[in-house]
């Protein structure tokens, strides 16, 4: 295993002063402590420069992105759609990154919350013929290039598409189930859950019509409640809770009470790790020039007790920390004339969640997920064509010097982890 580093470095901090001539016995208890504490700073950091040499996690921990080709050219309103893809980034405590990208065998969207399914080793990717037109209203696209509504399954280890489903409701996004066998699809009409087995075949289970689109979701960490957005994308929008049965078919709980906030374009909604409480974006997914507020959710009584005003325009995707004490936000600022996206922290700890901090982030900042142990956070960026990487100290986010790199046009992140 090693010897502790801290000994290593005492022990580096002790020879030093020995050369410098300090008598051994007087050597820690009457050597300067400014001094002391000068070294021991000095070669800690080099130590540390030592290993940054590339990025590690505590544990195995894979990354999957989804792209769209189509993303740059529908964004910048400049070039051509190209290829498709998906990549798989293999992470871990003492290797460099292991990265592949896979291109042209799924057909993949920008348009939806951006987070991807991870079910074992099988990622689950969702794709629609929905886009947006010049005039920002959703419109059905039939073109090769978009492709059809369809779940693919693709293994992580060879990069091979092992299953597809075509389904004539459009799925908007994937959640895996806490069991890592069963998915939640959330469709244009209703939920669909499916099972894939241990060869990456789709098993599928059951389909509830709710006469709605469900257009984003999240499912607790125990797997029992589904917290979702409703309603259709261009018209009215509400909040509602859902559960899934035994016999796995998916049960509108209530409609969430709004309270005395205005829910009208709720998106990519989150439930803490702890269960408790959930944060949606108010926000359609959309840049439109007007500050976007956050909403608060209490589970337990379904309705929306709180809001953060005005984080900032275009609320993409968030993640909560492992921790439940704090959550950071993806923010597109995708107008014409802007030059740069962001990243908010956003602290759950005390009486009243609050905006902490605002960092600039690569344009355009989709998925978005915490290392399993909270030090790490990941950050998916369109047109940068990577994955940021921030060291996270209390609630703090420091940048890394490397970024991971994917294909053109990441759409969505998903991530798992082999403890």
């Amino acid at each position: 295993m090693g010897r502790p580093r801290e000994i290593e470095h005492h022990e580096k901090v002790l020879g030093v002063l020995g050369v410098l001539g300090v008598p051994g016995e007087l050597r820690v208890l009457r050597v300067g402590v400014g001094i002391a504490l000068s070294l021991l700073t000095g070669l800690v950091a080099a130590e540390d420069q030592r290993d940054e040499a590339y990025v590690t996690t505590s544990v195995e921990t894979t990354l999957f992105s989804v792209n769209d080709g189509e993303a740059g050219a529908l964004v910048s309103g400049l070039g051509s759609a190209v290829a498709d893809s998906f990549t798989v980034i293999s992470l871990s405590p003492d290797t460099p990154p292991v990265i592949k990208t896979t291109y042209g065998t799924t057909a993949s969207t920008l348009i939806g919350s951006p987070h991807a399914a991870i079910a074992g080793r099988f990622g689950i990717v969702t794709n629609h013929n929905m886009r947006i037109d010049a005039q920002r209203n959703f419109v059905e696209i039939e073109d090769t290039e978009v492709g059809d509504s369809q779940l693919a399954v693709v293994d992580l280890k060879t990069g091979d598409v092992t299953a597809t489903l075509q389904i004539e409701a459009k799925p908007w996004l994937a959640k895996t189930h806490i069991d890592d066998e069963r998915v939640i699809v959330a469709l244009s009409d209703g939920w669909l859950v499916i099972k894939i087995s241990a060869t990456g075949t789709i098993a599928k289970l059951t389909r509830s019509g709710v006469g709605h689109p469900i257009t984003s979701f999240d499912l607790s960490s125990d797997g029992r409640s589904i917290l979702a957005a409703v309603g259709a994308i261009s018209g009215e929008q509400w909040l509602a809770q859902f559960v899934v049965q035994a016999d796995d078919s998916v049960k509108l709980l209530a409609n969430t009470d709004a309270g005395n906030f205005v829910v009208d374009a709720p998106f990519s909604p989150r439930i803490a790790p702890n269960g408790r409480t959930a944060l949606v974006l108010n926000s359609g997914g959309l840049s439109d020039g007007v500050l976007d507020d956050v909403l608060v959710v209490d589970m337990a009584s379904n309705t929306v007790t709180a809001l953060i005003p005005q984080v900032s325009d275009g609320l993409e995707s968030l993640a909560i920390h492992p921790s439940s004490t704090f959550a950071v936000i993806a923010c597109l600022n995708a107008m014409p004339w802007s030059t740069t996206s962001h990243l908010a922290v956003i602290s759950l700890a005390g009486e009243a969640p609050t905006l902490l901090s605002t960092m600039p982030v690569e344009p355009l900042p989709e998925g978005i997920e915490f290392s399993m142990d909270g030090e790490q956070l990941f950050v998916g960026s369109t047109l940068a064509n990577q994955i940021a990487v921030y060291d996270v100290r209390g609630m703090k986010l420091i940048p890394s010097p490397f970024v991971l790199p994917v294909g053109e046009g990441h759409a969505a992140l998903g991530i798992s982890f082999d403890p």
